[in-house]
């Protein structure tokens, strides 16, 4: 809280440049790296119909040549999946499968379309679901419908709601997919307040910790959320400084020790003493010490620059009352 009220001093919650979201690209990571998961937690009926030994294959140059991509949002994903199934249905089956982050009048009627469009091209039918994942729990569109003289058209499409999910069966919940839908909805709802999304960021990664996860599943998942939450260049500073003494708290360098690690490489590829300069520059605006000058610094050995940065570090910590 101590550090929460620091960042208050001076802080616009109605500034947002610099934290938005890129929630296409996490959700398609999400989607390609734990697609079972997915399934598992989103559409159970589905899962216990896949032969997960075999791995599903990938159409997205096929989906991108059927619906094409011209005017589309960022506020949508689209991905085109075959998977096969379990003895007693066709071998394999085409699923379409929408993640909409934003209302859309007549999402119900675009679903449709794009159904009809793929069975048309792909010559088999296909299984198009949604992964509704805006604000509005009473957005719920499921279905179209059209009927005129005596014809009738019915298509209803298996939509799973993160934000009542969230509020139910997944109150409790610390799967992966739990914590990226979590991550999804605080960052829609701190679009346009960026102490808000520092706050609630942060209080999700602490949350991670004291979940009992490895350190592996500790560290997707952070990969995940830090890709759905992005900060203001300010709060991400302040982020990462707030996270390692968190860490070192509790004395697991899950997350901070894959930033060292990084460090370590690039010396291997002769870049770690431009990593430790650009990471000493960021403390010394943080600790408000403005020398040595960036001339300085490019003449000083790796090991004096690695010594800066620990002080700083320190420096840092010590403002901040850590």
């Amino acid at each position: 809280m101590e550090q929460q009220n620091e960042l208050i001093d001076g802080a616009d919650p109605a500034r947002s440049e610099g934290q938005e979201s890129d929630y296409d690209g996490a959700w398609k990571e999400t989607l390609r790296s734990h697609f079972q998961q997915v399934i598992l937690k989103c559409f159970p009926e589905l899962h216990a119909l896949i032969d997960w030994n075999v791995a599903p294959e990938w159409l997205d140059k096929e989906l991108g040549q059927i619906l094409g991509t011209k005017g589309r949002r960022n506020s949508q994903v689209d991905v085109l999946v075959r998977v096969h199934l379990l003895e007693g249905g066709p071998q394999t089956v085409f699923c379409h499968i929408e993640i909409q982050s934003t209302y859309e009048k007549d999402f119900a009627v675009r679903l449709d379309l794009y159904n009809a469009g793929l069975k048309w091209q792909l010559g088999q039918d296909v299984l198009t679901l949604a992964i509704l994942a805006d604000l509005d729990p009473q957005w719920l569109p499921d279905r179209h419908t059209f009927e005129l003289a005596g014809f009738r058209t019915d298509r209803q499409f298996p939509i799973c709601k993160l934000v009542s999910r969230l509020e139910s069966e997944w109150r409790e919940d610390s799967s992966l997919i739990a914590q990226v839908a979590r991550a999804q909805i605080a960052a829609l709802r701190t679009a346009s307040d960026p102490l808000a999304r520092y706050g609630a960021k942060m209080q999700l990664v602490r949350n991670l910790y004291k979940q009992g996860h490895s350190s592996d599943t500790i560290r997707e998942m952070f990969r995940l959320i830090d890709w759905m939450m992005r900060l203001s260049q300010r709060f991400e500073k302040q982020f990462k400084i707030e996270l390692e003494a968190y860490e070192e708290e509790l004395h697991m360098p899950y997350v901070t020790s894959i930033e060292r690690l990084a460090i370590e490489e690039g010396m291997q590829k002769g870049l770690q003493k431009g990593e430790l300069i650009g990471q000493i520059k960021i403390l010394q605006e943080l600790s408000e010490l403005t020398s040595p000058t960036a001339e300085e610094l490019g003449q000083q050995d790796i090991a004096a620059l690695s010594n800066l940065c620990q002080e700083l570090r320190q420096r840092v910590r010590s403002r901040n009352g850590k």
